[in-house]
């Protein structure tokens, strides 16, 4: 009879603790739609990164709510911690300053160059043989250690994909980087797909993280949570179907 009643009391605790511990998480996104990893469609947030990130937080007994800003601004509520968490982050030194990352990636991103169907730039082309070009990113992104840190390259920035797109068009930039999904995307709402092509290889396939914000008090509990949950999520045939059905190449 009383090892009936501890194992209550130890029943009885931890489903408590599990209430007070979970709660709503304020999660971060850009303005614009980032597909494949999140996007609107039919009024709801769909997409790569909201599905695994959703998967996760279930599992944990938190509540994910969307706050969409321009990214510069996103960078900045998470720091201050009016944003709590971002569910597809590079890991940046920079970056290392303001968030607590899980133990091991969920998603790979590439980035790639392209230009304007007008240019008479080789689509072979790599970054060393472009460095006399002006080249256009969105601020606050990152797109792997050797075009972040490449010296000879002039960068110009801008805030969104839909600004990056048009800058290239009218002439402001040369070249544009970006995510092929997202760019397509933006271009085909804005009417623009025609005038753009891509260079034919990537010049970066990074790692994307879940990281949540230094300014909460558990933030290095929560990444720790988090990191365990993905372990066993990643092993499992509903994490390779996400990946399937947003086009992820498994093999990588």
């Amino acid at each position: 009879m009383k090892i009936r009643l501890l194992l209550l009391c130890l029943l009885v605790c931890l489903s408590s603790s599990s209430l007070l511990s979970a709660r709503e998480l304020r999660v971060g996104l850009g303005e614009l739609d980032y597909p494949p990893f999140y996007f609107m469609e039919d009024g709801r947030f769909k997409g790569a990164a909201v599905e695994i990130a959703e998967h996760l937080a279930g599992q944990l007994g938190h509540q994910l709510v969307y706050k969409r800003y321009p990214w510069a601004r996103v960078q900045n509520a998470l720091e201050f911690g009016d944003l709590d968490m971002m569910i597809l982050y590079f890991k940046t030194p920079e970056r290392e300053q303001s968030v607590v990352y899980t133990d091991i990636p969920h998603l790979n991103e590439s980035s790639h160059l392209f230009v304007h169907n007008g240019s008479d730039i080789d689509l072979s082309s790599t970054l060393d043989n472009l460095q006399d070009k002006v080249f256009g990113h969105v601020r606050g992104y990152s797109h792997g250690d050797v075009y972040d840190n490449h010296q000879h390259l002039r960068k110009h920035l801008v805030p969104d994909e839909r600004h990056l797109i048009r800058t290239l068009i009218v002439g402001g930039i040369d070249i544009a980087v970006g995510n092929r999904p997202a760019i397509l995307m933006v271009a085909e709402m804005e009417g623009l797909e025609d005038q753009i092509a891509f260079l034919d290889t990537p010049i970066d396939i990074g790692p994307n993280f879940l990281a949540f914000s230094r300014a909460l008090s558990d933030a290095e509990a929560l990444a720790r949570d988090y990191s365990d949950q993905l372990r066993q999520f990643m092993s499992s045939d509903e994490y390779r179907q996400i990946l399937m059905a947003y086009g992820f190449d498994l093999t990588e």
